[in-house]
């Protein structure tokens, strides 16, 4: 959580998905009193956490001076004079916890492992702040739910392997319950069929993204966008580097480091490139879920970025072997070798 509003004892607007809505509130992180008593909260109503479709919505409930489980909090008087745009969450305050079951089917993956546990700690926040001993046992008495939260498994190798698994089959079983018992916390204010939750972020004003590389040795970081063509009707992939090359980063700090400073690549051309010096938080700079790619086997997903990675990288390859609907083996990995020959591991 980094979109902190009010200081040390900060309140961070975030957004849940459950059940299909996505509802904006307000979490108060731990913090202390002048007693030395330590306390997290929810923007709540005495019984239930409260959930608005969009900012406006939000802020005309704090602009109400309405009470609520926040209002002794240290830093409520600061939010009461935020606009709608300062309570706008970032990217890394969303919880989607209808996406779990989706992510843990899948490979554990940096990003993926990230946001299950990030999901998984909410839930276990909401139970103590809502004295839910069910949903408390549920997330902190089950072990493969503590051991990814405690953040104790790698998930790789044979054992971690075996941890992924567990973890599949602990959610397949028991994340159903887990939702229904924070859907009893929740109060929708207002109507969702429409909201502004998922509106413009930098990423979308520089029409660019982070994507998430990963092959049998690592994961890589870096940056795609899209850039005028002179040739073409339309925009082309181009990525950070330098002639020729793409550089990767292993951390998602020296991505966004590399992003903020250099200024000799194809994507420093685009508008609102600019914008991204000024991001402080290092998080922004994290993938999309849905901007992983797994090339360590022939796929739909990675044959996309192959190729635009050759037509970027301007790799003198027959990229027809890529044309499904299959695609052999040892063809993937020898274009995939040359497109690895291009990566500049700047970290």
């Amino acid at each position: 959580m980094t979109t902190s509003l009010g200081g040390d004892a900060a309140i961070v607007p975030i957004t849940l998905t459950v059940n299909g809505r996505i509802g904006l509130t307000l979490y108060a992180p731990p913090w202390e009193d002048e007693d030395g008593e330590e306390w997290q909260g929810f923007l709540g109503d005495g019984a239930k956490i409260l959930l608005y479709p969009g900012t406006r919505e939000l802020a005309d409930f704090i602009a109400s001076g309405e009470e609520n489980d926040l209002s002794d909090h240290p830093a409520w008087g600061y939010v009461q004079k935020l606009t709608p745009d300062d309570l706008r969450p970032g990217g890394e305050d969303a919880y989607d916890l209808d996406a779990v079951y989706e992510w843990a089917s899948g490979e554990p993956d940096p990003v993926h492992v990230s946001a299950l546990a990030n999901v998984v700690d909410m839930a276990g926040r909401i139970a103590d702040c809502c004295d839910d001993g069910a949903l408390r046992r549920l997330v902190e008495g089950t072990p493969a739910y503590a051991e990814l939260v405690a953040d104790e498994v790698s998930y790789h190798g044979k054992e971690g392997r075996k941890a992924w698994n567990e973890l599949g089959d602990t959610i397949a079983d028991s994340w159903e319950r887990a939702i229904g018992y924070v859907e009893r916390w929740l109060s929708w204010q207002g109507d969702f069929s429409t909201n502004d939750l998922e509106s413009e972020t930098v990423w979308d004003r520089v029409d660019a993204e982070p994507i998430a590389i990963r092959l049998s040795d690592a994961t890589y970081f870096t940056v795609r966008g899209y850039v005028p063509d002179d040739t073409r009707d339309e925009p082309t992939a181009a990525f950070i580097g330098g002639a020729d090359s793409v550089a990767v980063f292993t951390e998602v700090a020296d991505l966004a480091h590399y992003c903020r400073i250099a200024k000799d690549h194809a994507l420093v051309k685009l508008e609102w490139w600019s914008e991204l010096a000024d991001v402080e938080d290092d998080e922004v700079f994290t993938p999309a879920l849905d901007a992983t790619y797994d090339l360590r086997k022939p796929s739909g997903h990675g044959t996309q970025l192959l190729r635009e990675l050759i037509a970027f990288c301007d790799l003198d390859i027959d990229a027809t072997v890529l044309d499904g609907p299959s695609i052999d083996r040892d063809d993937w990995r020898d274009v995939l070798d040359q497109v690895v020959g291009c990566f500049d591991r700047d970290d």
